[in-house]
This record gives C-alpha cells, structure tokens and sequence, in this order.
C-alpha cells in the first residue's frame, strides 16, 4: 500500500456542553443544523409530542465575530416559536445563590416584552425559561427536571399557563450503575451534557450518540464540528480563566480581615490569573483596549504577554 494511500482516523474531540459559551455555539447560531437541534431539544424538555415546535426565529444569535468586535456576549438563547411563545433557554454553572430570582426576573421580562404599547392583555405572548444547571439548585428529592408554573396553593389548580420555568439539574443524573435503557430520553440527553468534552468519559459519549434520542445526535453533530473552531476553544479557556478570576475577586473580599500575608497571596494569585486571562484573550484576537478593559492590566503589559 503506497503511504498516501494510508488514511489516518482523525480523533473525534468534543467540547464541554456544560460551557456556556460552547452551549450557545451548538445551539445558538442561526444556522440550519443548530435550528434542528434546538427544535427536538425543546419538543423533548416541553414534551411536546402531540403537538410539536416546527420553527423558530433566534432572537439573540450567537456570532464569535461579536467577541472580536467589543459587543457585550449574552448566554442565554432568546427565541420565538412559530405560533409566538417566546423561550429563553441557557446553561447555568455555579453562582446559584439567586439563580432561581434571575429566571423569575428574566420569565417577567420577557413576559412584558412581548406586549407591544396599549396591546390587548390577552394579546400576551407565553413565556418559557429553560436552565441547564450544573451544580446543586434544589433539594435532593426535587425531581432533576422541575417545572413551575402559577397554580392555587391548595388544590393546585392551574390559574394561567402564560409562564413557564423549567429547571433541567445535571449533577441529579446518575452517569454510572444505570443501564442507558433505564434512563428516559431527557436524561439521556442531560447525561450527553454533562459528559461531553471529558476525556474519561468517551465510550459513555459514544454509547449515548449511538443509542440515545435524536437530539442527542444532532446535537453532536454540530459539537464535534464546532470542537474544531481554535478561535471558539480558546475563548472557551479565557471565559474560564476570567470566571476564576471573578471568584477569586470575591473570596479575597470575603477574607479582608485575615492575615495580611494571606490577602498579599490572593493579590498576586489574582494578578497571575489575569495575565493568563489576558494572554488567551490575545492570542484569540481580541482588541487590547477590550482586554485592558475586562482584566485590570495595562496596555503595556497586555503588549509584552
């Protein structure tokens, strides 16, 4: 056999769905596959079956030309079916202290939003929030996929069905010790998410794509497509760094009465953080003035990473 006759198997490499950024990218773009695979997502969480999303309209469509051109980059993916509900749909990690108000304040909102000035309140469009969650939200006996709506207390009777909020948890979904066959489509999917992007668990991944719901094959179709964008991972890694960096902000806030030598190590370990940071947005392209913005450094020092 002639030595370009051999054809090398190129490693399947799949990117953390659990990353917001990554999230949006799948789902996000205003693209035909992306469409489809945000459709099924939301048949499969509304359970929508009997009666099913045909099309969407992206409101927010994620564009990584946005990152390079300084315009502020919002997670959550805004959409408007066919027959007008209006959804927003993310991927939440950690800060879960008052998640559970910012869906409420973001339901509202958008509930708001979707009547135009001295329109008819029954004009009012229905309002759907979806959250992926990655980390711990509600009580362990809470169902991993919780749906709120407005009911009466007592006899739980419905009162409208204009807002809905769905909470999807991640870390509820058991990964090992259950047959794929013992799980439903939903967690099927959920446990795709979770474990996506990590190298230990591959064969799982590959077990899931092949035997799992369409959405979770359509979906990875399109993460293994945009795993290949450097542009997109290394912005992946920098909205990493930086979300580390806010957190060690806020722990040296929370240790200012401590011994001075300790605040003086959290000061340099914020400074290191920040080059880091500041050295993956550089390198992914972004404008120094947009660094020096969001990290603290000078534009001296972001010129010498």
């Amino acid at each position: 056999m002639k030595k370009d006759e051999i054809k090398i198997k190129k490693e399947i490499t799949r990117e953390p769905l659990t990353s917001d950024i990554i999230f949006k990218a799948v789902y996000g773009r205003d693209t035909p596959e992306s469409k489809a695979a945000l459709i099924t997502l939301l048949n499969l969480v509304l359970d929508r079956r009997d009666d099913p999303i045909v099309d969407i309209t992206y409101k927010n469509p994620f564009s990584i030309d946005d990152c390079y051109e300084g315009k502020t980059i919002i997670m959550d993916i805004k959409a408007e079916t066919f027959s007008g509900e209006l959804i927003d749909i993310e991927m939440q990690i950690g800060d879960l202290d008052v998640y559970v108000n910012r869906t409420v304040f973001y339901v509202s909102k958008q509930l708001t939003e979707g009547l135009d000035r001295g329109q008819d309140y029954g004009k009012m469009k229905k309002s759907i929030v979806i959250s992926f969650v990655k980390g711990k939200l509600f009580p362990q006996e809470i169902p991993f996929h919780s749906v709120y709506t407005m009911r009466e207390r007592s006899c739980l009777k419905e009162l409208s069905d204009i807002i809905e909020l769905h909470y999807i948890e991640l870390d509820k979904i058991r990964c090992d010790g259950m047959q794929l066959s013992e799980m439903s489509d939903l967690e099927q999917l959920g446990a795709y998410m979770k474990c996506s992007g990590n190298p230990e668990e591959k064969a799982y991944v590959e077990e899931l794509v092949k035997k799992g719901d369409e959405v979770i094959g359509m979906t990875d179709t399109v993460l293994k497509k945009i795993s290949e964008e450097d542009k997109l991972r290394e912005l992946r890694i920098a909205r990493e760094k930086w979300e580390m960096w806010v957190m060690l902000e806020r722990t040296a806030g929370y240790d200012n009465g401590k011994a001075d030598g300790k605040i003086e190590g959290m000061r340099e370990g914020k400074i290191e953080c920040a080059r880091e940071i500041a050295a993956n947005f550089k390198k992914a392209g972004l404008d120094i003035d947009i660094i020096a913005a969001n990290t603290g450094l000078t534009k001296e020092e972001i010129e010498q990473l």
